[in-house]
């Protein structure tokens, strides 16, 4: 957890999906307040990063947000954006059914990398849905379920609900931290004891 004068900690964030899911525009939206149409795959990794104040704790924190490569071929690759990783978004297409199909791969390499860290499924393009979806909401729904996971519908293109799955994320993500350090806490606490008492029964010995 990062300390830093102008935020109370810093976050690191990926998103992950195939190629041309909108993974950029959905992080321009959110850092930058901006969409461009004109659709630049992403090569390798690359990251924005944005100070919030979360809504519920009211901690303001520094999200550092990971753009990752859909290609196959970067999939080597992607796998060490997964290092220090403290929240995931899983993406898809609601109007791409292989981008949604496509995404036991993505779980997949989620568990090979990363364990015990808050992830969300979020299906992209909410803008285009009355027209153009193929994805419904009640599968996205029923695949979060069978992850475990909370599951959102947003727009890079019109914002809608951007701002509100990162919140949501950060907050997942914060008290994650909070469980952590609590438990590293009592760990050491009982370490503390057993060590107490093998001294206590040393000492009994000794006698």
């Amino acid at each position: 957890m990062q300390i830093n004068s102008d935020f109370e900690f810093q976050i690191k964030i990926v998103i992950i999906g195939d190629s041309g899911v909108g993974k950029t525009n959905f992080i321009f939206r959110f850092t930058e307040g901006r969409f461009s149409p004109l659709h630049v795959t992403t090569v390798g990794f690359d990251y924005k990063s944005k100070i919030i104040k979360l809504p519920t704790s009211k901690k303001k924190v520094k999200l550092q947000i990971w753009d990752t490569a859909g290609q196959e071929r970067y999939m080597a690759l992607n796998k060490n954006i997964f290092q220090k990783v403290q929240g995931i978004i899983i993406m898809y297409d609601l109007t791409n059914r292989a981008s949604f199909e496509n995404l036991n791969r993505w779980f997949t390499l989620v568990s090979q990398n990363v364990s015990n860290k808050p992830r969300i499924l979020v299906a992209n393009k909410l803008d285009l849905a009355e027209d153009s979806r193929i994805v419904t909401e009640d599968e996205g729904n029923k695949l979060a379920k069978e992850y475990h996971i909370p599951f959102f519908e947003g727009s890079g293109c019109s914002g809608q609900n951007v701002d509100k799955i990162f919140a949501h994320l950060s907050e997942m993500v914060y008290k994650n931290l909070i469980e952590e350090k609590e438990s590293v806490r009592s760990v050491n606490s009982t370490k503390r004891l057993d060590t107490k008492e093998e001294e206590v029964e040393k000492r009994r010995c000794c006698k």
